[in-house]
């Protein structure tokens, strides 16, 4: 299986916005991404997902493994210089997803998406070569932006896997999973938790964005692009209706990509 397979089928944006990369930073970027789904896919099948997690960190500290994609991450990692902080923040993310998801506030729900994605970002950021020390941070806020939106997006998704990442202070009762995929249960507060979860993002796009000039001019307008698409699904959310958001999946289809991609071409030129 190509590498580039995971970033095509599970990030969309990714994928579109990749196309502006030069070549071979998009293909390492493709291998920072199959890393991390496949990490991330490990814990989706619930079935032994601790061990099997424990045996994908295992395998990645071993000084040789047999999974090729382990063997290519090394690789970029020793080739941009990325530190061991960002992956093991980033296993530890990935295990919390292994015990019952209890997320208390809107400060833990960032922190945990800190540990999912924006260790992503930070790693995006190295691989882009940016040298600029605030690069990294605007890098960790869009990664938690980009996770804001998938947490907001995939509310029943989770439910289905017994998970729940809306904060228990932005619900005025305790709700649990099987409530969620209920279809007799009153969603209104749950949508209004979901639109606070959208809202926050926005500030950490507004962070992300603000740190596109610090890379090089190559990298500037993929990511701005990447980051606009993935905005777009918030804003979506919020200007769907309960029934809509609870009945289908919110995505943005190809011509709106489309559209998207020649809208933010004239407001990157305008803008950076």
């Amino acid at each position: 299986m190509k590498l580039e397979f995971y970033i095509k089928y599970y990030g969309k944006s990714f994928y579109w916005a990749g196309k502006f990369l030069k070549k071979d930073v998009f293909a390492d970027c493709a291998i920072l991404y199959a890393f991390c789904r496949i990490a991330d896919n490990l814990v989706d099948e619930n079935k032994n997902s601790k061990n099997k997690i424990g045996k994908f960190i295992k395998d990645y500290s071993n000084i040789k493994s047999k999974n090729i994609i382990i063997n290519k991450f090394k690789k970029i990692k020793i080739k941009y210089n990325i530190p061991n902080k960002f992956v093991n923040d980033l296993f530890y993310g990935v295990k919390l997803d292994t015990k019952i998801v209890k997320i208390k506030s809107e400060k833990e729900i960032i922190e945990y998406s800190y540990y999912v994605a924006g260790t992503v970002g930070a790693m995006m950021a190295y691989i882009f070569s940016t040298t600029h020390p605030k690069a990294i941070k605007h890098a960790i806020d869009l990664g938690i932006a980009m996770q804001l939106t998938n947490i907001a997006r995939d509310v029943v998704a989770d439910a289905k896997l017994g998970r729940i990442y809306l904060p228990q202070t932005f619900l005025k009762k305790n709700i649990n999973a099987k409530d969620i995929v209920n279809d007799n249960f009153d969603r209104n507060e749950l949508f209004s938790a979901i639109n606070k979860i959208i809202i926050i993002s926005e500030k950490f796009y507004k962070s992300g964005n603000n740190g596109i000039k610090y890379l090089p001019w190559t990298i500037r307008y993929p990511i701005f692009l990447a980051s606009s698409l993935y905005q777009r699904i918030g804003i979506k959310i919020i200007n769907s209706n309960l029934n809509k958001y609870f009945n289908s999946r919110i995505y943005v289809g190809f011509f709106e990509k489309l559209f998207i991609t020649l809208k933010t071409f004239f407001i990157f030129n305008f803008k950076y």
